[in-house]
């Protein structure tokens, strides 16, 4: 190990204090190299956190998508059923019709309103 001389403020001095308070040191250098490993950690800890925050948003991203697509498909879903129950209706109308009816359709188009 290497010497180096530190000018440290009070409340610096302080935290290496509360680091051999509570036994994490022996010596106010061993208290400054532990706050190095507690920071060491600390910044390794940021780093998977980090990797981790960046994994989801890419999953929010991929489930905000799957979500926009189902609700395109519902929507595509809910005009075909529309659709079909028009398609019902008019075919149960020209059922019912009567033959002057239906030849009056056939000639000029059905009516949409039911009258």
């Amino acid at each position: 190990m290497k010497n180096v001389t530190v000018s440290l403020e009070d409340s610096q001095l302080e935290h290496l204090k509360e680091i051999q308070e509570q036994g994490r040191a022996d010596s106010r250098s061993e208290a400054l190299r532990q706050f190095f490993r507690d920071y060491e950690d600390l910044e390794a800890d940021y780093e998977e956190l980090n990797a981790d925050y960046d994994e989801l948003v890419g999953e929010l991203k991929a489930e905000r998508e799957k979500t926009k697509q189902i609700l395109e498909q519902r929507d595509e879903n809910t005009e075909l059923v529309k659709y079909v129950q028009d398609e019902r209706t008019a075919e149960q109308r020209w059922r019912e019709a009567g033959l002057t009816t239906r030849l009056r359709w056939r000639l000029f188009g059905m009516d949409t309103d039911d009258e």
